[in-house]
């Protein structure tokens, strides 16, 4: 098991769990959660999506974990 941190999403206050991916390292989680609560604010048609990071332990050989 592997320490990683897990980008959460949620769209209109529902987690997608088809949008969870897994992060090495927490700056680079943080960025795509900030770009995409913020693209939320953004769209002519607002649609709320908040996005967080979380630590979780998961398997590197069941998962993909991004750099």
């Amino acid at each position: 098991m592997k320490l990683v941190f897990a980008l959460i999403v949620l769209v209109n206050g529902t987690i997608d769990a088809d949008a969870t991916s897994y992060w090495k390292d927490l700056n680079r989680c943080r960025w795509f959660a900030e770009e995409l609560t913020i693209q939320g604010t953004k769209r002519r048609y607002y649609t709320p999506v908040h996005a967080y990071c979380v630590p979780k332990y998961v398997d590197p050989t069941k998962v993909k974990v991004y750099n």
